[in-house]
């Protein structure tokens, strides 16, 4: 009888201690799903691609389904950096993604927003070229994208003609975004710069109401506090905007400002 109870009781052990590591490990896969974002069968993942990416083939949204790795990214996350290597390509299909530049000192300099339907193109011509990202990239909100390793980078360009003209449009449409940018430091006042920015980030919230820090907006343009902080001041003596702490109103149409 006391042989029988040993048995049973170390049996019983083994088997608690089994269901204890079997639930140790669901629940570790489960936070593992919820931290890269894989919420979509294939099925469905496929329909999403189709739906944000409207100009890519069958042939080609299967080949990315099997290739990617789908991913939640929190806000303010970077999700590329000067110096790092590219070993994928994310493919936005949820979310905002802000692109710029960096200095030695802290100043940046914006360059884009990604929207869904977008991949950074210079995160393209980096893969192609150098291996190593010459931007910093940074969630604005939470995103869902898929990586896609570069790798299938050339041979995609070549297979599949969707990809390729995918790929030069999104040259175009950052390089124009780049342009805007060089011509509003070398051919704007600040004044001007400083709306500009105001309404890059109106369009890109969707929102009259910027949540932005004086300090946020100096570093963007690489001006100081101080000269952001006196403009924001006339713009809204001029009630085209009003301040609140760590916000600013819009009033009224800014790009009709500008084109007068």
């Amino acid at each position: 009888m006391g042989v029988l109870s040993v048995g049973f009781l170390r049996e019983t052990t083994e088997n608690y201690h089994l269901i204890a590591v079997d639930c140790w490990l669901t629940l570790k896969r489960r936070q593992s799903s919820s931290m890269e974002g894989i919420s979509m069968d294939k099925g469905e993942l496929e329909l999403e691609i189709k739906r944000v990416f409207p100009e890519f083939s069958k042939p080609l949204i299967d080949e990315i389904v099997e290739a990617g790795v789908l991913k939640s990214v929190p806000p303010g996350e970077q999700i590329m950096d000067v110096g790092r290597h590219i070993n994928e390509v994310p493919l936005l299909l949820k979310g905002k993604i802000k692109v710029y530049r960096p200095d030695e000192r802290g100043n940046e300099l914006f360059l884009y927003f990604l929207y869904p339907g977008d991949a950074c193109a210079l995160s393209l011509v980096c893969s192609a070229s150098t291996g190593k990202s010459n931007v910093r990239a940074e969630t604005l909100e939470e995103c869902t994208m898929l990586n896609v390793p570069v790798k299938y980078m050339d041979s995609w360009m070549r297979e599949y003609r969707s990809w390729y003209y995918y790929v030069l449009s999104t040259y175009r449409a950052r390089l124009e975004e780049v342009l805007k940018t060089v011509d509003n430091i070398a051919f704007h006042k600040m004044d001007e710069r400083l709306m500009q920015y105001l309404l890059k980030n109106q369009r890109a919230s969707g929102s009259n109401q910027l949540h932005l820090t004086h300090q946020d907006i100096a570093y963007e343009l690489n001006s100081s506090r101080e000269v952001i902080s006196r403009l924001l001041k006339k713009l809204e003596q001029k009630e085209w905007i009003k301040l609140g702490r760590n916000s600013i109103d819009i009033l009224v149409d800014l790009k009709e400002k500008l084109d007068y």
